[in-house]
Protein backbone atom coordinates (compact mmCIF):
# COMPACT_ATOMS: atom_id res chain seq x y z
CA UNK A 1 0.00 0.00 0.00
CA UNK A 2 1.64 3.17 -0.86
CA UNK A 3 2.07 5.91 1.84
CA UNK A 4 -0.62 7.86 0.65
CA UNK A 5 -3.30 5.21 1.13
CA UNK A 6 -1.82 4.66 4.21
CA UNK A 7 -2.33 8.32 5.66
CA UNK A 8 -5.80 8.38 3.95
CA UNK A 9 -6.69 5.79 6.69
CA UNK A 10 -5.06 6.79 9.07
CA UNK A 11 -6.69 10.45 8.60
CA UNK A 12 -9.95 8.68 8.10
CA UNK A 13 -9.65 6.43 11.36
CA UNK A 14 -8.74 9.84 13.45
CA UNK A 15 -11.66 11.71 12.09
CA UNK A 16 -14.08 9.02 12.01
CA UNK A 17 -14.05 7.30 15.06
CA UNK A 18 -15.05 10.33 16.81
CA UNK A 19 -17.57 11.29 14.50
CA UNK A 20 -19.20 7.90 15.66
CA UNK A 21 -18.45 7.53 18.52
CA UNK A 22 -20.06 11.49 19.32
CA UNK A 23 -23.23 9.83 17.11
CA UNK A 24 -23.51 7.06 19.17
CA UNK A 25 -22.76 8.59 22.18
CA UNK A 26 -26.03 10.89 21.36
CA UNK A 27 -28.04 8.30 20.60
CA UNK A 28 -27.74 6.31 23.30
CA UNK A 29 -28.08 9.41 25.61
CA UNK A 30 -31.09 9.78 23.98
CA UNK A 31 -32.48 6.40 24.44
CA UNK A 32 -31.99 7.00 28.08
CA UNK A 33 -33.27 10.25 28.51
CA UNK A 34 -36.12 9.09 26.81
CA UNK A 35 -36.77 5.64 29.11
CA UNK A 36 -35.95 7.87 32.25
CA UNK A 37 -38.29 10.18 31.50
CA UNK A 38 -40.84 7.59 30.94
CA UNK A 39 -40.25 5.71 33.55
CA UNK A 40 -40.34 9.10 35.96
CA UNK A 41 -43.68 10.29 34.48
CA UNK A 42 -45.18 6.84 34.87
CA UNK A 43 -43.93 7.23 38.86
CA UNK A 44 -45.41 10.73 38.89
CA UNK A 45 -49.15 9.36 37.50
CA UNK A 46 -49.28 6.97 40.39
CA UNK A 47 -47.83 9.06 42.99
CA UNK A 48 -50.45 11.61 41.82
CA UNK A 49 -53.18 8.59 41.92
CA UNK A 50 -52.54 7.48 45.55
CA UNK A 51 -52.66 11.24 46.58
CA UNK A 52 -56.03 11.48 44.73
CA UNK A 53 -57.18 8.32 46.86
CA UNK A 54 -55.79 9.12 49.89
CA UNK A 55 -57.83 12.64 49.58
CA UNK A 56 -61.22 10.78 48.72
CA UNK A 57 -61.08 7.99 51.41
CA UNK A 58 -60.39 10.96 54.37
CA UNK A 59 -62.96 12.95 52.57
CA UNK A 60 -65.15 9.54 52.99
CA UNK A 61 -64.30 9.44 56.77
CA UNK A 62 -65.41 12.84 57.60
CA UNK A 63 -68.74 12.47 55.29
CA UNK A 64 -69.48 9.38 57.73
CA UNK A 65 -68.42 11.37 60.52
CA UNK A 66 -71.08 13.96 59.72
CA UNK A 67 -73.65 12.02 59.15
CA UNK A 68 -72.99 9.95 61.87
CA UNK A 69 -72.87 13.30 64.36
CA UNK A 70 -76.84 14.11 62.48
CA UNK A 71 -77.93 10.76 63.60
CA UNK A 72 -76.01 10.49 66.60
CA UNK A 73 -77.80 13.66 67.93
CA UNK A 74 -81.29 13.02 66.69
CA UNK A 75 -81.03 9.41 68.77
CA UNK A 76 -80.32 11.32 71.83
CA UNK A 77 -83.10 13.90 71.27
CA UNK A 78 -85.67 10.28 70.95
CA UNK A 79 -84.34 9.21 73.73
CA UNK A 80 -84.46 12.01 75.46
CA UNK A 81 -88.04 12.61 73.98
CA UNK A 82 -89.12 9.04 74.87
CA UNK A 83 -88.07 9.13 78.48
CA UNK A 84 -89.36 12.87 79.12
CA UNK A 85 -86.51 14.18 79.32
CA UNK A 86 -85.89 18.13 78.25
CA UNK A 87 -82.97 17.81 75.61
CA UNK A 88 -80.11 20.54 75.06
CA UNK A 89 -81.18 20.71 71.39
CA UNK A 90 -84.77 20.56 69.34
CA UNK A 91 -86.23 17.35 68.51
CA UNK A 92 -87.71 18.96 65.64
CA UNK A 93 -85.08 20.50 64.16
CA UNK A 94 -83.08 17.10 64.77
CA UNK A 95 -85.76 15.15 62.87
CA UNK A 96 -85.45 18.12 60.37
CA UNK A 97 -81.97 17.60 59.71
CA UNK A 98 -81.68 14.20 59.34
CA UNK A 99 -84.21 14.51 56.50
CA UNK A 100 -82.68 17.25 54.99
CA UNK A 101 -78.86 17.14 55.92
CA UNK A 102 -77.59 13.34 54.65
CA UNK A 103 -76.07 14.49 51.48
CA UNK A 104 -72.50 13.36 53.06
CA UNK A 105 -73.85 9.75 53.64
CA UNK A 106 -74.80 9.71 50.16
CA UNK A 107 -71.46 10.84 49.16
CA UNK A 108 -69.83 8.31 50.82
CA UNK A 109 -71.71 5.69 50.08
CA UNK A 110 -70.57 6.69 45.78
CA UNK A 111 -66.38 7.55 47.42
CA UNK A 112 -67.00 3.63 47.96
CA UNK A 113 -68.36 2.88 44.75
CA UNK A 114 -66.11 4.55 42.89
CA UNK A 115 -62.96 3.25 44.92
CA UNK A 116 -64.89 -0.03 44.95
CA UNK A 117 -64.09 -0.55 49.02
CA UNK A 118 -67.10 -3.61 49.43
CA UNK A 119 -65.99 -4.04 52.75
CA UNK A 120 -66.22 -0.44 54.20
CA UNK A 121 -69.29 -0.51 52.16
CA UNK A 122 -70.81 -3.24 53.57
CA UNK A 123 -69.63 -2.13 57.00
CA UNK A 124 -71.34 1.42 56.28
CA UNK A 125 -74.60 -0.15 55.87
CA UNK A 126 -74.57 -2.33 58.82
CA UNK A 127 -74.25 0.94 60.65
CA UNK A 128 -76.88 2.53 58.89
CA UNK A 129 -79.09 -0.35 59.33
CA UNK A 130 -79.48 0.13 62.47
CA UNK A 131 -79.63 3.95 62.45
CA UNK A 132 -82.63 3.39 59.76
CA UNK A 133 -84.43 2.10 63.02
CA UNK A 134 -84.45 5.13 64.83
CA UNK A 135 -85.17 7.38 61.96
CA UNK A 136 -88.08 5.32 60.76
CA UNK A 137 -89.72 4.62 64.59
CA UNK A 138 -88.53 7.79 66.16
CA UNK A 139 -90.59 8.60 69.48
CA UNK A 140 -92.41 5.50 68.90
CA UNK A 141 -90.06 3.02 70.14
CA UNK A 142 -90.03 1.56 73.30
CA UNK A 143 -87.73 3.39 76.23
CA UNK A 144 -85.30 0.08 76.33
CA UNK A 145 -84.97 0.00 72.39
CA UNK A 146 -84.42 3.52 71.93
CA UNK A 147 -81.32 3.65 74.58
CA UNK A 148 -80.28 0.38 72.81
CA UNK A 149 -80.06 1.94 69.72
CA UNK A 150 -78.86 5.19 71.24
CA UNK A 151 -75.77 3.78 72.56
CA UNK A 152 -75.43 1.42 69.37
CA UNK A 153 -75.41 5.12 67.19
CA UNK A 154 -73.29 6.93 69.23
CA UNK A 155 -69.85 4.29 69.70
CA UNK A 156 -70.62 4.85 65.63
CA UNK A 157 -69.15 3.11 62.60
CA UNK A 158 -66.16 1.16 64.15
CA UNK A 159 -65.97 -1.40 62.06
CA UNK A 160 -66.75 0.57 59.17
CA UNK A 161 -63.58 2.78 60.14
CA UNK A 162 -61.58 0.22 60.65
CA UNK A 163 -61.68 -1.42 57.01
CA UNK A 164 -61.24 2.42 56.36
CA UNK A 165 -58.36 2.45 57.88
CA UNK A 166 -56.82 -0.23 55.86
CA UNK A 167 -57.27 1.23 53.19
CA UNK A 168 -55.76 4.51 54.10
CA UNK A 169 -52.80 2.47 55.25
CA UNK A 170 -51.98 0.61 51.66
CA UNK A 171 -52.17 3.95 50.41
Amino acid sequence: MPPEEIQLLTDAVKIGFPVVGTIVGTLIGGVSTYFITRINHRHDASKELAKRRFELLIQTANDVTEFENLVGRYATEVSNKIQGLAGALDFEEARKDIYTKNQPLRRARMSLKVLGLKEAEANLEKYVEVTREVIRHGPNLSKERASELAKQIVIGPIEFYESLAKEISLT
